[in-house]
């Protein structure tokens, strides 16, 4: 079973709205789906915000489904020149930056696993960036801190949600991909660019995930 996790429910709902659904409900007060795209069994849910909900909602679905591999699929702001707004990007590697804890001389970065749907997008996904996504409790909307922590850190984009997730779904000896939709650019203009365009980009990386659940077996990760 795959799972695919969506920070707001718009950024998940392709996945939803292409399945042959089996059965829907609630959980944690959530709207979730089960059903099959393609080849694959897929669960579905939306609606978190913050490292604490994210982490909550990751464990809670691992728990009661059991997903050989689970997906975050939603938005981040770019912090690195390359990335523009639009670009679908694929976590490589995770970090928070905020943590007052921080472990292995410095620094906690979770690398993402070589899965067959992250060697897939290698392959097929040329219009894809890859690398590291920053993660903390916060909306940046300072293009000074912005630079701060990606002269601190590295990164290409910075979201408040895939470090969390990707340390839950590791944790619990799972496999796990994160493709995010750049909506803004973490500055001053962030408010008014993810306005803008949340309503017309937030399900781009869904549907990335849609297509490759249609055309390919990812379900045996």
């Amino acid at each position: 079973m795959i799972l695919a996790l969506g920070v707001f429910l718009p950024e998940v709902k392709p996945v939803m709205d292409n399945m042959l659904v089996l059965e829907s409900g609630e959980i944690l007060g959530r709207h979730y789906c089960r059903g099959v795209i393609g080849n694959n069994e897929v669960i579905a849910c939306g609606g978190f915000v913050g490292k604490v909900e994210t982490s909550m909602i990751t464990q809670k679905m691992i728990d009661l489904f059991n997903p050989r591999l689970s997906v975050l699929t939603s938005g981040a702001a770019a912090i690195d020149e390359s990335i523009e707004i639009g670009d679908v990007v694929v976590g490589t590697e995770f970090e928070e930056y905020d943590t007052i804890f921080p472990l292995s001389e410095g620094k906690m970065v979770m690398k993402a696993p070589d899965t067959l749907l992250m060697r897939f997008l290698r392959v097929y996904f040329k219009a894809g960036k890859f690398g590291k996504i920053l993660s903390g409790d916060g909306v940046i909307a300072n293009s000074s801190l912005r630079d701060s922590i990606h002269s601190s850190y590295g990164g290409i984009a910075l979201d408040m949600d895939s470090a969390p997730f990707a340390k839950t779904v590791f944790e619990n000896k799972k496999n796990y991909l994160v493709l995010k939709t750049i909506l803004d650019r973490a500055d001053e203009a962030s408010k008014r660019d993810f306005d803008r365009n949340f309503e017309r980009l937030a399900g781009r990386s869904a549907e990335l995930l849609v297509e490759t659940m249609k055309n390919h077996y990812i379900d045996r990760e």
